[in-house]
């Protein structure tokens, strides 16, 4: 199920007592199998980076039986093909599923594997699927692709028309089937903190995906919502959900803005983290500060995380494990990071003419990886003009890299558009492609980065063309190398 972002909800982290059980059941009968295994996904710790997963065979009969390792309510993925349903599982669990394996999503259903008392982790499980039917796969009931266009009073509407859907759909089917507490927690935190995590987020992420529309001027009452009772600093319960760690670590980040700390300055994720150190209590606290501290590092600020990393060891009572896994992402990120020099590109213009990054150093340079080809990159061509043009007169310079199998499309639509396209159009020639999507760690296109005039990297996450904020960012970056450096967090 491509909507819910799914982890491991507990493992040290539901307020509940350890369990000796250590393992959920998961059986049945699928129709209309292939050869594929079936796969069950899920994180085994809010820190990780990669999913533990667990794939069988599937008898020539249809039959199925996964062993589950789990001490702790667990939200799963399962999957065969490429059809995905969301399971959850607590310890001790026996469950059987049916359905259509070329249809699973549609089709899926879950009983009672083992007797009555698994009835109520059945009936949850196909609430689970009844809500990612009706809702969390339909576009109509998602912020994205379209309905984050619409204007506050309908942006509004829309998120209080979808929660009292979902909140109407789960006492129906509570009713029906007498959910545990902790998927009671789960489900309810993570419907309220949907809505919440979506509000928060509306219109940054509006400004983000909308093209060339400047940031929406939200009503002065906008943000009461945040000092609802119980929101926060929040309910340790909702700590199995991702909307709820999404949230507070969104709401950190609103924190840090209203204090006047931007992302572009160089003190926004210590900022960001000592805010949270100071917000959040319990459970939640080491979830969100070591993602603060996970971000940062993916972002590039390698030299801040390192000092915000050794608080956290310090300080956060985090698990070890966690720990470690965060030194390992660190050491992972050293060589492309905020401060080390850009790794070399060779270019060639349309008349033939070699170009390096060194040909630009004593400017700051806008650096755009696209592919011509593409409708994303295409999109950002004609506020290109724009930009350069309020750069006029800045040590300033936008380089568009097309990376292009081939040169043809480029040539016709680029090289030889009439009139000129602005900034330096160039190509990377066949030879080096490769080598420039390893350096840069290149997964999709357009895809950029700054930077600074000594030719080291000073943003690795820049915002696009499209965006009328990069036209500040890039002005207010002139000359800041030097500040990029490691900032002690009590010296904030």
């Amino acid at each position: 199920m491509k909507a819910l972002i799914l982890w491991l909800t507990g493992l040290s982290l539901l307020a509940t007592p350890v369990v000796a059980q250590t393992t959920a059941e998961l059986r049945g009968r699928l129709a209309n199998t292939g050869t594929e295994k079936l796969l069950l996904s899920w994180w085994s710790q809010p820190l990780a980076t990669h999913e533990q997963q667990r794939a069988v065979h599937v008898e020539p009969n249809g039959d199925f039986s996964i062993s589950v390792p789990i001490t702790r309510p667990t939200l799963a993925q399962l999957s065969y093909g490429d059809e995905e349903v969301p399971v959850f599982l607590e310890p001790g669990d026996v469950l059987a599923l049916h359905g259509d394996a070329a249809d699973l999503a549609a089709t899926g259903s879950f009983d009672s594997g083992d007797g009555n008392a698994h009835r109520p982790a059945a009936a949850a499980n196909n609430y689970l699927q009844e809500l990612s039917r009706k809702y969390l796969n339909n576009e109509d009931y998602q912020v994205l692709p379209e309905n984050i266009k619409l204007l506050e009073k309908g942006f509004l509407s829309f998120l209080d028309y979808r929660r009292d859907h979902e909140s109407t759909l789960l006492k129906q089917a509570s009713r029906r089937g007498n959910f545990t507490p902790a998927f009671t927690a789960y489900a309810e935190a993570d419907i309220a903190y949907a809505y919440a995590e979506d509000r928060l987020t509306y219109a940054d992420l509006r400004e983000q995906t909308v093209a060339g529309q400047p940031r929406i001027n939200l009503s002065p009452d906008y943000y009461n919502f945040l000092q609802e009772p119980g929101l926060l600093p929040g309910n340790e319960l909702a700590v199995t959900s991702q909307h709820y760690q999404d949230f507070l670590l969104d709401y950190v980040h609103y924190q840090a803005r209203t204090t006047g700390h931007l992302p572009t300055s160089p003190d926004y994720y210590p900022t960001c983290y000592q805010l949270a150190d100071k917000l959040l209590r319990a459970e939640a606290r080491p979830v969100v500060l070591g993602r603060i501290v996970l971000e940062t590092i993916r972002q590039g600020h390698v030299a801040h995380a390192q000092a915000m990393l050794n608080t956290y060891a310090a300080t956060a009572q985090a698990p070890a494990g966690w720990v470690a896994l965060l030194r390992t992402d660190l050491a992972d990120n050293q060589s492309f990071a905020i401060g080390s020099a850009a790794p070399p590109v060779a270019l060639r213009t349309a008349d033939g003419q070699n170009l390096s990054l060194a040909d630009f150093r004593g400017k700051l340079v806008y650096l755009m990886f696209w592919d011509s080809r593409f409708p994303a990159g295409q999109r950002e061509i004609p506020f290109l003009k724009e930009v350069t043009a309020s750069l006029a007169g800045q040590p300033i310079v936008i380089v568009m890299a097309a990376l292009d199998e081939t040169l043809t499309n480029w040539q016709q639509n680029v090289a030889c558009a009439e009139p000129a396209l602005s900034g330096v159009q160039a190509y990377v020639p066949a030879g080096q492609r490769e080598a420039v999507r390893q350096a840069y760690g290149i997964q999709r296109l357009p895809s950029a980065v700054v930077i600074a005039e000594d030719g080291t990297l000073l943003d690795l996450h820049p915002r696009v063309l499209s965006s009328r904020a990069l036209q500040d960012d890039l002005k207010a970056s002139v000359g800041r190398a030097a500040a990029y450096r490691a900032v002690a967090l009590n010296k904030l």
